[in-house]
């Protein structure tokens, strides 16, 4: 039986990926950032018979010229010179490797591989599995262990494309995108929604008052839960702000940040969801790109450190970005919800809807 386009996803990875590696023992936050997430993932996926149905890619390596899409040949400069080098620190918790930028352009390439078969038509769904991360990558800085913002490049690839005037990118990292934010905080054709954790007592990047600006005001929207937000915190962002505002803009082709560290289990974050929220993820951009009649949607790495729940993680989202059925996984336990937090994240996502309700068309 041939599957229908509208069913294919492409897996894209390459064994390079596992290269690049930052001079830290644990428990220095880049030590977590490391080949072993990347290989256990791909292990579990494989063993499973996740990626069975899957179109398998290798990614390309991007030339030098793509990440000038978005990021200043400062940045690229450095990136390439340190690598050259072998070691440094390019910016906050990002230092180079001797494979850093090998690994860094087979990552751009991969995401760029995604978006020309889904708007090639060959697939409707990509899902990238490569690092080095970007979403922390502004214009001219790497940090936070990010050195290219692979989503971006791909999103400014992608509206070179005649059939592309309007990208929506959805970040459910547990961190906030800030690079990809600054990118594209003034362009009207691109809408940044990033559900992230947010710490009311010290404020940061990434608060619901931050709007884009200029032509770009209203497409750029934060919805920032307070620590240990559990799943039912983010299925109401999902239903209340990210559909709505998705609808409202009407995509012609949907990106995702995936990164898995908001799980209860991550080292690195501070949430309390599961796998059975990362399958909502995957269903609801399913049926987005039915709704808004987008060509299809490109899914890239970001964050996910613990090497033993970023696989099933990753396997909930392909298994609803398919129309499948939620999987039963090993991660869905039963952990008390604290109601006093649900009671701050419904305040939150009140105020997030008041303030970008004047940018949403009916």
């Amino acid at each position: 039986m041939i599957a229908l386009v509208e069913d294919k996803i492409a897996f894209i990875s390459h064994p390079k990926a596992s290269m690049h590696r930052m001079p830290f023992p644990k428990p220095h936050l880049e030590s977590f950032e490391s080949p072993l997430r990347f290989q256990m993932a791909e292990r579990y996926l494989e063993t499973s018979g996740a990626l069975t149905e899957m179109v398998r890619v290798k990614a390309p390596r991007a030339s030098l010229k793509d990440p000038l899409l978005v990021h200043s040949p400062y940045l690229v400069d450095t990136v390439e010179l340190l690598s050259e080098i072998g070691s440094g620190q390019l910016g906050e918790s990002a230092y180079a490797s001797p494979d850093l930028l090998r690994a860094a352009l087979l990552t751009v390439g991969g995401s760029m591989k995604g978006v020309d078969m889904v708007l090639g038509g060959d697939v409707k769904h990509a899902f990238v599995l490569m690092r080095p991360p970007g979403h922390h990558a502004s214009t001219s800085n790497p940090m936070g262990l990010c050195y290219f913002n692979n989503v971006a490049i791909a999103a400014k690839h992608a509206l070179q494309n005649d059939a592309v005037q309007r990208v929506s990118i959805v970040d459910f990292d547990d961190h906030h995108g800030n690079g990809t934010s600054e990118i594209f905080y003034t362009n009207p054709n691109v809408q940044y929604i990033s559900i992230h954790e947010y710490d009311y007592e010290n404020f940061g990047l990434g608060h619901y008052a931050e709007i884009g600006h200029g032509g770009g005001k209203g497409t750029n929207i934060n919805i920032p839960l307070v620590e240990t937000s559990p799943d039912i915190s983010y299925e109401s962002a999902i239903n209340r702000i990210v559909i709505p505002a998705m609808k409202s803009f009407k995509p012609d082709l949907i990106m995702v940040s995936a990164g898995y560290d908001a799980h209860f289990a991550d080292p690195v974050g501070n949430m309390d969801i599961d796998s059975r929220t990362y399958w909502r993820f995957g269903r609801e951009i399913r049926e987005l790109v039915k709704t808004t009649a987008a060509k299809g949607s490109v899914w890239v790495l970001e964050g996910g450190y613990n090497p033993f729940t970023i696989g099933p993680s990753i396997h909930a989202s392909l298994e609803g970005l398919a129309g499948n059925a939620q999987p039963i996984l090993e991660d869905q336990i039963d952990r008390e919800v604290n109601k006093l937090i649900v009671e701050s994240n419904d305040e939150i996502i009140e105020k997030v809807l008041e303030t970008i309700k004047p940018f949403l068309k009916k």
